[in-house]
């Protein structure tokens, strides 16, 4: 058998082991491991390198439309997947949000025309109901799962997006029936409205208050009574971009209690807090996100829950806005756009921050930023493990390498970088994505379009 590319030297790391191999690639899939493959037509020195599974990342909003801002989000679909492949990132699922009147199909088409002409890297997509007025909209679901669409989304909060607890329960039965899993944004909408009503009405407008308009309760609040409707009903459910220890104790009680309950956490929670939004010169408005940064001991407590297995995956919420939308002095706290780039410097702010600490294992930062995600999205074992059979999506980390992350270097079109000057030890250096070297020493060299889409199995539970 001929071999496009052998990687050879390298430490290769999955989910539960590493050991020394090299890897042999061919028609874009893994096609040996082992320690003395013949000669490839390429040849990659890994020595010194760590060979990981490219990250999964299951929470991107790319070319997401805003309409209280009247424009979409920075990054497209070619921007985006650009950034993440840089970043080491080889898997994405977007979000397909349903208009208000319109059907769940409609909203897939529209993300998929976008995707199929800009992706770099290959994606999948989460459906995204907010009007259950629509006729036989929760039928659509199986449909389209059948089709690769395996996943749903649901906000508790969030104008536009929300959901009532009657509707909440509908999809989350429907959801059961159909055999999927459901990702919840889970805030309390009625105490974040009267939290929000009280501090406006003082005169507390700026972004210092998001943090007491959005406290850790609403957040609380929120996932104990999402996971008790999932348990009543016996649907899985997975809480995204998961920011505190106290709705972390939520879920420890539903699992306790023998509710199916996944956890994701994103890289603000983990590498920014809190004192961020008393930065001057509406600097802090740049930082927010939803839910808000928190304090240091959440950001410890999101550590100790990566490390113990409690907090499942880790993924972006890359949702990021320009400098001047972000900053508009007529915008009070409630009405600044939410969201930050994360795509690109994920990866290495994980293993710099969490590996080269000594805060997780190589295998937890392959776990949580690969192979779970890939499971519990059905993608598992094409994506997300170093296997023969599996797609060549690999990585190449210099543990040693030490980067400055900087404006300059940022592929996202968003115009300033959350994570400006941070320094970092151990960062990615060359991206594979399905045989092809599309990113290398910060270099890229993919193209649109060459990014296809995933049909997506079911959920498999881990």
């Amino acid at each position: 058998m001929g071999l496009d590319y052998i990687i050879r030297g390298g430490t290769l790391v999955t989910a539960s082991e590493s050991f020394p191999a090299d890897i042999g690639v061919a028609d874009g899939k893994i096609a040996a491991i082992g320690g003395d493959l013949a000669r490839g037509e390429r040849e990659i020195d890994a020595s010194g390198k760590l060979v990981v599974p490219g990250a999964v990342d299951v929470h991107t909003h790319f070319q997401h439309y805003v309409e209280y801002i009247g424009s979409t989000n920075a990054d497209d679909w070619e921007s985006g997947t650009r950034a993440a492949a840089v970043g080491g990132t080889t898997t994405i699922v977007n979000f397909a949000f349903q208009e208000k009147g319109k059907s769940l199909r409609g909203a897939v088409e529209h993300e998929l025309e976008n995707a199929e002409r800009q992706a770099h890297i290959d994606y999948g997509i989460h459906v995204t109901p907010t009007d259950l007025s629509v006729q036989g909209v929760l039928d659509e679901l199986p449909v389209l799962a059948d089709e690769g669409f395996a996943s749903v989304k649901i906000f508790t909060a969030v104008a536009l997006y929300a959901l009532n607890d009657h509707d909440v329960l509908r999809v989350l039965r429907a959801a059961r029936d159909a055999g999927l899993l459901v990702n919840v944004h889970a805030e309390d909408d009625a105490l974040i409205g009267c939290l929000t009503d009280q501090l406006l009405s003082a005169g507390e407008t700026g972004v210092e208050n998001l943090p007491r308009a959005r406290p850790p309760a609403t957040e609380a609040i929120a996932t104990h009574r999402a996971a008790a409707y999932a348990h009543a009903l016996e649907t899985p459910i997975y809480f995204v971009h998961l920011s505190s220890r106290e709705a972390l104790d939520e879920v420890r009680r539903a699992r306790s209690e023998g509710a199916e309950v996944y956890v994701e956490t994103r890289p603000v929670y983990l590498y920014l807090d809190n004192e961020k939004y008393s930065l001057p010169n509406r600097e802090g408005n740049k930082y927010v996100c939803l839910p808000p940064l928190r304090s240091k001991e959440n950001q410890d407590a999101l550590w100790d829950g990566i490390r113990n297995g409690e907090i499942n995956t880790y993924a972006t919420d890359h949702a990021p806005w320009m400098a001047a939308q972000k900053t508009d002095p007529a915008r009070p706290f409630p009405q600044i756009p939410a969201g930050v780039a994360n795509v690109q410097t994920s990866m290495g702010m994980l293993f710099a921050e969490g590996v080269t600490k000594g805060r997780i294992s190589v295998n937890q930062f392959v776990a949580v930023s690969s192979t779970n995600p890939a499971k519990l999205f059905g993608m598992w074992p094409r994506k997300g493990t170093l296997a023969v059979g599996a797609d060549a999506d690999i990585v190449l980390i210099d543990p040693q390498l030490e980067v400055e992350i900087s404006a300059e270097a940022a592929e996202s079109k968003a115009d300033y970088e959350p994570y400006d000057g941070f320094r970092c030890v151990g960062w990615p250096v060359l991206t594979m994505s399905r045989g092809d070297v599309i990113a290398e020493n910060g270099e890229f060299r993919g193209k649109p379009g060459r990014g296809e889409l995933l049909r997506r199995a079911r959920y498999q539970p881990l």
